[in-house]
């Protein structure tokens, strides 16, 4: 069932201090509980990661890294950080998704946190060929960076919020995406609205909430646990 739909505006301020949450789920990461023991595992299948704005290959390597660990040849974009310029990025993006899937001879399943999350959906839905499934953590589907926490600092310097969300919202409804999706968002996000990840227009997407923060979302264990769970469906 999706969650009631309600307006989404940019997360008020007072949800960032829920943010601090990613300090003891990045901690808690570490300590020694054997929490994949009972994960169903990969077996070489091409995992791809895609980082979120401002994010790097470093800010994801420990999910990557745990994928890999689960018997997935998983990788990371390998484009540097996300610097949200989508003109430039998702050409290249796309072009690592298909060397990846040709060199492993299967479709690639993409996990994104955040605009990375928004990155794989629109590959998913031009070039379907290479993409097994997406999996994506606190993605906004609506209205772009206009119901993020970036929202503002874009506002600053002029962009034009609205005709970015206008864009957005006009590829989810022209094309819908051929490929198993499931999104996850928590309610306390102090950087995307919840609300924003919650897809209407297609009807197939899997929506799971989770209880963490959105900074925390590549290294919470829980969150990897589901992860692990989606990614061997068939």
């Amino acid at each position: 069932m999706i969650p009631s739909d309600r307006t989404p505006m940019i997360p008020p301020p007072r949800l960032m201090f829920w943010e601090l949450r990613a300090v003891p789920e990045f901690l808690g990461s570490f300590l020694p509980r054997p929490f994949a023991a009972a994960l169903p595992r990969g077996h070489g299948e091409p995992v791809m990661v895609i980082p979120g704005f401002a994010a790097d290959d470093l800010a994801v390597l420990l999910l990557t890294r745990r994928l890999t660990a689960l018997g997935y040849r998983a990788i990371s974009w390998g484009l540097g950080r996300n610097t949200g310029n989508l003109k430039k990025l998702q050409p290249k993006l796309v072009e690592q998704v298909q060397r990846f899937s040709n060199s492993r001879g299967a479709r690639v399943k993409l996990v994104g946190w955040s605009l990375g999350g928004a990155m794989a959906r629109d590959i998913a839905r031009e070039h379907t060929a290479f993409v097994d499934q997406v999996i994506t953590l606190g993605s906004p589907v609506t209205g772009g960076a206009k119901f993020t926490a970036v929202g503002r600092s874009y506002r600053n310097k002029g962009v034009d919020l609205e005709r970015l969300a206008q864009a957005a919202d006009a590829r989810e409804t022209a094309k819908t995406i051929p490929v198993p999706v499931t999104a996850l968002y928590d309610r306390h996000d102090g950087i995307v609205n919840w609300r924003a990840c919650i897809d209407h227009h297609n009807a197939h997407v899997r929506h799971i909430e989770v209880q963490c923060s959105h900074l925390g979302m590549v290294v919470d264990r829980t969150v990897f646990g589901i992860i692990a769970n989606n990614l061997a469906k068939p």
